[in-house]
């Protein structure tokens, strides 16, 4: 399912309709899955209706126990079969950490999505959220029937949230819609991309770092999770941490705050796959302070060499790397690129033949042709920089040959996955958008295929071990702690 140039109604139609108190306005779809089968069905009223309601701030019950804020959906187990929810409570008290679940199914109104009893029930875990008086709660809803929305609310008897709906799996599990972005923040425009985000009802989100820029000041990730609420406790949102999040205290208060499915050891780096597309999120050495930085690049030569040999045997399509920092970019002050990335991922990214690599940390929009090294190369991977999506924007140096497309508008981007090919469209969500295209206007567009047979049976090489790959990590290290430090300076400015 696409849309045209101007999506299916307007932004300030859409804020109206209730998003930015908690609303999800319309919800078309949901039924019969949001990914490239979905469509309108018979309930998606009552869906959207249910989502509309949902306004969970905290606060304390009237049975005196804290209840749920910041709900947030994500995937740390079969994203067909499970979805993780996490959110907080302001108090040292733990009122309980469950989530209570089950199908959406045709026969169902507005009263029985709100209010019959939930036929399945998890227990979660608890922690202490970094630098605030308040609890992260997990419970992960299993068991799921993949060709149903899922309704649920999270907390605890006496202490519940209100009741809110998640898409089905696509009806077609090799056909699906994921977003992008990066660089939210607490701002009128992160908010227009949030919104966005929700038109076009993608089936799992992509946020490539920098998301609260917290940069120390702990509340603000309260703020940034009641924002973003509205579209993430009604869609699975998966993240890499940035620069900002290195700013509280080296990434714990993003880790405090995130559940993802991060394997034994590891510390925000993770990898899933999502119908014949294998996702790997790295830190990129955010956090090369807490010397994990060998055992994650070690990690990510396994993982790509297993994926590369999966899709040269046919069980996959394609790679996509997500971190937030760019490798190469045009942004003033910030090209060619980050020599530090060059050196340490972008040898590994190619010998694997990623396919796409989603990034952040430039406050603009730029996507290359395919390239290496500085240089547009048939074999090499298509970068697209998303951080335009919310806190600021930036302008560009000469543009290089490498770049397919530059533009300094707010934006999101969709990408719409289908056997052997993907089709990037990019949204534009500004005012301009509004007024010629009725709330988004389409402002780039790339499509795609899988590799030849030849090129996967070459990317399907043996992994190196550390005498290979890590010979000058001090020297990577302390500039990747160098680079951080200059990213997150004191005065909250970069000088990079």
């Amino acid at each position: 399912m696409t849309h045209g140039a101007g999506g299916p109604f307007g932004r300030r139609q859409f804020l109206l309709a209730g998003a930015s108190a908690g609303a999800t306005a319309v919800l078309p779809g949901l039924l019969a899955g949001c990914g490239s089968s979905g469509g309108g069905g018979e309930g998606s009223d009552v869906i959207a209706t249910v989502n509309g309601a949902a306004r969970d701030t905290g606060g304390i019950s009237a049975e005196g126990l804290a209840l749920p804020r910041g709900i947030h959906a994500s995937f740390s187990a079969d994203p067909r079969s499970t979805r993780t929810l996490t959110w907080f409570t302001d108090t040292g008290a733990d009122p309980g950490s469950m989530v209570e679940y089950g199908p959406v199914t045709p026969d169902m109104d507005v009263d029985a999505v709100q209010g019959a009893p939930f036929p399945a029930r998890a227990d979660g875990t608890v922690e202490p959220v970094h630098g605030v008086d308040a609890l992260t709660h997990r419970a992960t809803a299993g068991g799921l029937d993949p060709a149903l929305p899922v309704r649920y609310r999270v907390g605890a008897p006496g202490a519940w949230s209100s009741v809110r709906v998640l898409p089905a799996a696509p009806a077609t599990p090799e056909r699906f819609r994921f977003c992008h972005f990066g660089d939210s923040g607490v701002t009128a425009p992160a908010s227009w991309v949030r919104d966005g985000v929700m038109t076009v009802q993608p089936d799992f989100v992509i946020i490539a770092g920098d998301l609260s820029y917290a940069d120390g000041d702990q509340p603000v990730w309260d703020e940034w999770f009641q924002q973003m609420q509205p579209l993430m406790a009604t869609v699975p949102v998966m993240a890499s941490p940035g620069n900002h999040e290195n700013k509280d205290a080296n990434g714990r208060g993003y880790l405090s705050r995130t559940t993802h499915f991060e394997p034994p050891g590891a510390r925000g780096w993770y990898s899933f796959d999502y119908g014949r597309m294998h996702f790997v999120a790295s830190t990129g050495g955010a956090f090369a302070a807490d010397l994990r930085l060998p055992a994650e690049i070690l990690w990510l030569e396994q993982d790509l060499a297993r994926a590369a040999l999966r899709r040269a045997a046919g069980e996959i399509d394609f790679i996509v790397f997500f971190n937030h920092f760019t490798i190469w970019t045009d942004q003033e002050g910030r090209s060619p690129n980050d020599p530090l990335l060059v050196v340490l991922l972008e040898q590994i990214l190619l010998r694997y033949g990623v396919d796409l690599v989603v990034v952040g940390h430039d406050h603009i929009y730029q996507r290359s042709h395919k390239m290496a090294y500085g240089r547009p190369a048939e074999n090499g991977y298509v970068q697209i920089t998303q951080g335009a999506g919310g806190k600021s924007m930036r302008g560009f140096d000469p543009i290089s040959e490498w770049s397919a497309s530059a533009e300094r508008r707010y934006s999101f981007c969709e990408y719409d996955v289908e056997p052997e090919r993907v089709t990037l469209r990019t949204w534009a969500v500004d005012d301009a958008a509004n007024e010629r295209a009725g709330g988004l206007e389409l402002i780039d567009e790339l499509s795609i295929g899988l590799r030849n047979l030849v090129f996967r049976n070459r990317a399907a090489a043996p992994p190196r071990g550390s005498a290979e790959l890590l010979p000058d990590i001090e020297a990577i290290r302390r500039n990747t702690l160098e680079r951080n430090r200059r990213d997150c300076p004191a005065d909250g400015h970069t000088h990079r």
